[in-house]
This record gives structure tokens, C-alpha cells and sequence, in this order.
């Protein structure tokens, strides 16, 4: 049975199929037409919008430029020629007096004749030049020999406090880290900008001046560590001691001072050197005060740029110092 109905409803189904494909064929014919209609409307509404325009454009363009009437006789032509709108003017010149520019007047030199000058074997037959010609070289005053220069010397500040009415039993001698720094019964030599060399050729003046001072003590060495040069360093501070124990005076080391501001490399050095000093001063049997362990990582001991001592930092390393002269029997 259901063999039989579906070849009974096939032709069924296909006629139906076909109808719908007629339909969908006039359809699409309708769609044609109207589309080609619409697109010869749109194209007839075009250049109609194209000729207005154009004639807008030329009638506002006539009432900009109007047309000035001919007043030569122009040729028989069947074309008609548009007015030009633009026009040429030629300018007169003015009649006048011509302005002429002279150049500036410039000397001319042969900077070479300095070098025929000197070549002449005999001076006396030598031809001698105008004013005019003369070279610049020539004309020049001849400049004073250089001097060679003066060996280095450092200034010694004024002590900031006032100088005790007794006579020193010690000298502190350092660069401008000992500006504030103030012992019992001693005298402060400050030298701003001291290296280890400077400080060693003062120590006979410093003997000289305080007959009665049975210790020096030196603090000295920050300036040097910016030169980079260890070994220097080292033989430096090795003839610094020497050259005191010599004068029959007691040496006491003040040990470097690790600052605020230094870099990587600086500190590095700066270690190096204490650790140095350390034995060398042991083996010297010099004594040797330690400032690396009291100033290390303690900004607010330093003024503002970070490398000299504030009041604080001259207090504690006056404190350093005076316990170590004490230690040491100096007397008072």
C-alpha cells in the first residue's frame, strides 16, 4: 500500500514543484523590468541635475566677471570667444638716481710672511712692509714666556673655635672633615681639599708652631680616594708616619670615613684603605681610631651635600678622638 501511494502522489508533487518554479521565473522577469526601469530614471534625473548645476555655475560666474564690451573689432567667427577675466598690468619704474653699493674695503695679507721673514740671511737688506700689509701675526704683540706651575699648596683655614689660653699637648691636623671638631688642650689644623702628601709636607711647620704638642693627629685620605690610585695611597700614608715618629712626636691615625654620597666604587676603595690601615698601624704600633663602624649608614651625621660633617658628625668624631688620646697617656 505504500508502494502504491507514493507513485500515486509523485506526478502530484512534481507538478507542484513546477508551478512553483514558473512563479519564482515571473517573479524575477518583474524585478528585471523595474530594475532597469528605475535605473533609466535615476540616470534622466541625473543629467538633469547636471545641467542645472552647470548653468548655476555659469550664471553665478557672469555675475562676478561681467563682460566689458569689445571696443576693437573682432574677426567673423562662428565660434564665440569668452572674455578674459584676468588682465595685465605692467609696472613703471621710477625714474630716479640709481643707488650704488659699495663693498666694504677689506685688507689683504700674506700670512706667510712671517715665515719669508725669517728665512732672510741677512736682516739688514730685508725689505720692511707697509702698515697696510703687515699680517695680522705681525702686528700681534709678541706674549710673555709661560711660567711653569707653582707646586700645590693648601690653605689652612682660621680654627672656628677660640684658641685655649694654655699651650696644646696635641695637633689635629685633617682635611675639611675636622672644620668643626674641637679637643681638650689641642689645635686644629683644617685644610680644606688636604691629601695625604699635603698633610706630610706640614708637618714641620705644625712641629715648629706647637713646640709643646707631644701628639699629632691626622685625619686625611677622602681626597685621595677620588685619584684611584692604591698603591700611591698607601706609600703616601707610609712616608706621612714616618716623617712624624721622626720629629720625636707621638702619631695617632684617624681612620677614613665612609660618606653618605659615595658610589659603588668609592666605598669599595674607602673599605680597602681602612682595612689596610688597620694592620698597617698594628704593625707600625701606631694607634688607629675607628670611624668606619660609627658614621657608616648614618645619613643624619652628614651636612647636605652628603659628604662633609654636620655638627653631630664633628661631635662624635671629636668623641672618637678624644677617647683615643686618652687612652694613649697624653698628657694634659
Amino acid at each position: 500500500m505504500d508502494t502504491l501511494d507514493c507513485s500515486c502522489r509523485g506526478p502530484l508533487l512534481l507538478h507542484e514543484a513546477n508551478m512553483v518554479i514558473d512563479s519564482l521565473k515571473r517573479d524575477i522577469r518583474r524585478l528585471t523590468n523595474d530594475l532597469v526601469r528605475k535605473d533609466t530614471l535615476i540616470s534622466a534625473y541625473g543629467s538633469t541635475l547636471r545641467a542645472q548645476a552647470q548653468s548655476r555655475i555659469d550664471m553665478s560666474f557672469q555675475a562676478t566677471f561681467p563682460e566689458e564690451p569689445a571696443t576693437t573689432s573682432q574677426p567673423a567667427c562662428s565660434t564665440p570667444q569668452q572674455s578674459q577675466p584676468w588682465t595685465e598690468v605692467t609696472a613703471r619704474r621710477q625714474r630716479g638716481v640709481q643707488r650704488r653699493f659699495s663693498p666694504p674695503p677689506f685688507n689683504l695679507s700674506n700670512r706667510y710672511l712671517v715665515l719669508a721673514d725669517s728665512n732672510v740671511a741677512d736682516p739688514a737688506h730685508a725689505i720692511p712692509l707697509p702698515p697696510q700689509h703687515r699680517s695680522a701675526e705681525q702686528s700681534r704683540p709678541t706674549a710673555p714666556p709661560l711660567k711653569p706651575p707653582a707646586p700645590r699648596r693648601v690653605a689652612r683655614e682660621r680654627p672656628r673655635h677660640p684658641p685655649s689660653s694654655t699651650r696644646p699637648v696635641a695637633v689635629l691636623v685633617g682635611s675639611s672633615m675636622v672644620r668643626h671638631v674641637t679637643l681638650p688642650r689641642s689645635e686644629t689644623w683644617c685644610l680644606p681639599g688636604a691629601r695625604v702628601e699635603d698633610v706630610q709636607t706640614r708637618v714641620p711647620e705644625v712641629v715648629e708652631q706647637h713646640p709643646t704638642a707631644s701628639t699629632i693627629v691626622v685625619h686625611v685620605g677622602s681626597n685621595d680616594i677620588r685619584l684611584q690610585q692604591s698603591e700611591k695611597l698607601k706609600s703616601d700614608f707610609t712616608s706621612l708616619i714616618q716623617t712624624i715618629l721622626a720629629t720625636g712626636k707621638k702619631c695617632i691615625i684617624s681612620g677614613p670615613i665612609p660618606s653618605a654620597c659615595f658610589s659603588d666604587m668609592q666605598f669599595s676603595r674607602i673599605r680597602q684603605l681602612h682595612a689596610w690601615l688597620v694592620g698597617h698601624c698594628s704593625r707600625e704600633r701606631v694607634p688607629f681610631v675607628d670611624n668606619f663602624g660609627s658614621f657608616w649608614r648614618r645619613r643624619s651625621l652628614f651636612a647636605r651635600d652628603g659628604r662633609h660633617l654636620n655638627r653631630a658628625g664633628a661631635s662624635l668624631l671629636a668623641s672618637n678622638l678624644e677617647l683615643a688620646l686618652e687612652a694613649h697617656h697624653t698628657p694634659r
